[in-house]
């Protein structure tokens, strides 16, 4: 693979965090924006909530270093001033199942660390065995595969397989970047407080109706995965 997760002709990669330049960072952003364009059935206009995550993701791109330079060295983020990918988009990412390609668990501890994420006393992540101390564990087992061990209740525990490192590597990525449940999906709401802001939400509902008709947006309708009725 050439650098910044190009390789020869048009095949392109995701580069793994941790990333060493800012045309890297500038790649993964794309590749993550293109890829959330894309998590919808083609035909399908462009939703109000996914432009809004896209902007939302746009405030935390890799910054330039000072003087405008493209030098190599690891760049940060342009609203957290941490290591890019910082928490917020590395979170979206893996929630979103980038395809990073991360060959091993191991791999991905560094990316982990650049966002606070490091094992806590007691962690330890290695070739053989994973201990995140978050409520899990995992052990390699026959031909390069991995068991994960999950407590359930009372001394009972779930065994999970995965097939290879990579697999093992996605799993931990999710498990330590997890979003969980926003408010107000799973969460007991206060009506008032709904109602509150329910009105100007309708109002900005068919404002969107109108603005998604602009061809800068409505270009993108036929981006997407194929829907059920496709050839």
């Amino acid at each position: 693979m050439g650098r910044d997760g190009q390789g020869s002709d048009s095949v392109v990669q995701v580069p793994v965090p941790p990333l060493d330049s800012y045309e890297s960072g500038r790649l993964f952003h794309r590749l993550l924006q293109l890829f959330l364009r894309d998590l919808k059935e083609a035909g399908q206009p462009v939703a109000s909530h996914q432009y809004l995550l896209g902007a939302v993701v746009q405030l935390h791109e890799p910054a330039r270093a000072e003087g405008g330079g493209a030098e190599a060295g690891q760049p940060l983020c342009a609203c957290c001033r941490t290591p890019y990918p910082c928490r917020t988009v590395l979170g979206v990412a893996v929630s979103a199942e980038l395809p990073i390609p991360w060959g091993t668990p191991a791999a991905v501890v560094p990316a982990l660390r650049d966002v606070g994420l490091e094992p806590r006393p007691g962690g330890a992540v290695t070739a053989e065995q994973v201990h995140w101390v978050r409520g899990w564990n995992a052990q390699r087992a026959a031909r390069g595969s991995w068991e994960i061990v999950i407590p359930v209740d009372r001394g009972e525990v779930e065994t999970v397989a995965v097939p290879d490192d990579a697999a093992m590597a996605r799993y931990l990525a999710t498990a330590a970047l997890a979003l969980g449940s926003p408010f107000p999906y799973g969460w007991v709401e206060d009506e008032a407080e709904a109602a509150a802001v329910r009105p100007a939400a309708h109002e900005q509902v068919a404002q969107w109706r109108v603005r998604v008709r602009v061809p800068y947006l409505d270009a993108h309708r036929e981006f997407g995965a194929a829907g059920e009725d496709a050839s």
